[in-house]
């Protein structure tokens, strides 16, 4: 009987950890395809002689997706389940990244990018959902390791690959590479996590499905999408502003201007892999000290014109909102369990692009 349970024990014990890694996993491809896609198509506007209002059409067209599709998308979870739903978004954006270089306008670019951007809720939302109503089988103290994974692909690994491809071959070989990523998306989903794990069913938040309206209601919802919100829009407010500022104000050279937006984000990514057990054992204490942290490297970027003491900044942002963004994301996983981990996703997938698409509404 004992050797039977510890049997089962391992097995449960491998089955998680094959879970956690296949989340993992597809939440770096997803972030490689989102953070791909978005740099060729701003290759492709910059090649077409695209300046001012136009690039920032094409930035607020890459979000506005998430916007229009976000509450509805996690209707489609619940009725569908986030399997179907995942696979028919990626199948979307495999479609468009494969027709947009076949049309070589501005117009035509804006108006695929606008259409790629709604395959993104299905996929976000889905795969959110798994991961929230997973976490307290995979351990809350890991709930970074997810949004760490999606950060390395997007911020990084994308821009890599999309500055090294797109100058070599062109638009047409560079979209059909993404569509080529958006395909890899499916199989390893369906490899990694569809075929032995789907979000918990929640059929008694399924039948009374809130309205946006009514979601935002719940002071715990207000609370985390707030959060989300200003932790993505500092994200996105740093990585584009701290250049301007590093290279006509500070009159430092691009080099050092890119490594501030890395040094930010490596440490932001250090933080969400490292400190979750911290901010877990002592929640209150971790969201006090991410927010003193935010706030001082915030007055000493303003305040400061020497470089190293900008990296030390640059860097403090990043840990301060990484702690504060593993607090959140469990934060989330709490409202999951009150009101269904659909709708729960559905508000983490409107609140933290809202940030950027601000940003760049903002920047424009």
């Amino acid at each position: 009987m004992t050797g039977h349970a510890t049997g089962s024990h391992a097995s449960s014990l491998s089955a998680t950890r094959g879970f956690l890694h296949g989340l993992v996993g597809l939440s770096l491809l997803m972030g490689l395809s989102i953070g791909y896609s978005r740099v060729i198509t701003t290759l492709y506007a910059v090649k077409m002689d695209a300046q001012g209002w136009m690039l920032a059409a094409v930035a607020v067209s890459q979000s506005i997706g998430m916007l229009i599709l976000a509450t509805s998308a996690g209707r489609w979870v619940d009725a569908h389940g986030a399997c179907t739903v995942f696979i028919v978004g990626s199948a979307w954006g495999m479609g468009i990244c494969l027709l947009t270089p076949l049309v070589p306008t501005f117009a035509a670019l804006l108006l695929f990018t606008a259409a790629a951007s709604l395959a993104m809720p299905p996929r976000f939302v889905s795969i959110n959902t798994i991961f929230l109503s997973g976490l307290q089988d995979i351990g809350k103290q890991r709930a970074g390791w997810f949004r760490a994974a999606h950060v390395i692909g997007m911020t990084f690994l994308g821009a890599v690959l999309a500055t090294t491809l797109f100058p070599m071959y062109g638009p047409v070989l560079a979209f059909w590479a993404a569509a080529l990523i958006f395909g890899l998306n499916i199989v390893v989903f369906l490899l990694g996590i569809g075929r032995n794990r789907t979000a918990k069913r929640d059929d008694q938040h399924t039948a009374r499905r809130s309205s946006l309206r009514q979601l935002f209601k719940s002071t715990l919802a207000k609370q985390v999408a707030i959060r989300e919100f200003s932790i993505q829009s500092l994200n996105a407010y740093f990585a584009f502003y701290i250049v301007i500022i590093a290279l006509r104000y500070l009159h430092l050279p691009a080099r050092s201007a890119g490594f501030l937006v890395a040094a930010q984000g490596l440490a932001f990514v250090f933080t969400l892999v490292m400190a979750g057990k911290i901010a877990i054992l002592h929640p209150r204490g971790s969201r006090t000290l991410g927010g003193l942290m935010v706030v001082g490297a915030l007055i000493g970027l303003a305040s400061s014109s020497v470089t190293a003491e900008m990296y030390s900044y640059a860097s403090l942002l990043g840990c301060g909102l990484g702690l504060l963004q593993i607090i959140n994301l469990n934060g989330f996983a709490l409202l999951g369990e009150t009101i269904g981990f659909s709708q729960a996703a559905s508000i983490n997938a409107l609140a933290g692009p809202s940030g950027g698409c601000l940003e760049a509404c903002w920047a424009a």
